[in-house]
């Protein structure tokens, strides 16, 4: 609006309807910025808790002749899953099912009749899915 313009300001009424609605907009996209920036906060630190999990799946599959300590470590893995479970973090079953690129990566390719066209025959390293979305991709051997 220039100094000697012929148009009239707004009522103010129409501007303070504009501020208004100005406000609840940067409201409501601050907040959505705040819920994404905390959702990728957990999926962060999740993801750094995976490693935790490998390293008691790797423990449990070594022979122990300690049954103390073998229930220990299974302790351990159980109450991690179920904190996990707190935050809906799951691990995917793989094994056994159909290859799917979404969820799975395939690391290897074994050529066996006895199994079906692309099921998975071996789990190296789990996946986890959080509130339906992949955090972590399995990686698996696939047969034919």
């Amino acid at each position: 609006m220039g100094l000697f313009s012929k148009q009239k300001p707004a009522p103010l009424d129409e501007r303070l309807d504009a501020l208004q609605q100005e406000y609840q907009n940067y409201r409501r996209r601050t907040s959505q910025e705040l819920a994404r920036a905390d959702e990728q906060a957990v999926r962060r630190t999740v993801t750094q808790f995976l490693s935790v999990y490998d390293d008691l799946e790797r423990a449990l599959q070594c022979e122990c002749q300690d049954e103390a300590f073998y229930r220990g470590v299974q302790m351990i893995r159980t109450n991690l899953l179920a904190l996990l479970a707190t935050l809906h973090v799951q691990p995917m079953d793989s094994l056994g099912r159909c290859f799917n690129p979404d969820y799975h990566e395939a690391v290897g390719h074994v050529t066996d009749s006895t199994y079906r066209e692309e099921q998975i025959i071996e789990v190296l390293q789990t996946g986890f899915i959080m509130d339906e979305e992949v955090i972590r991709h399995a990686k698996v051997i696939v047969a034919n």
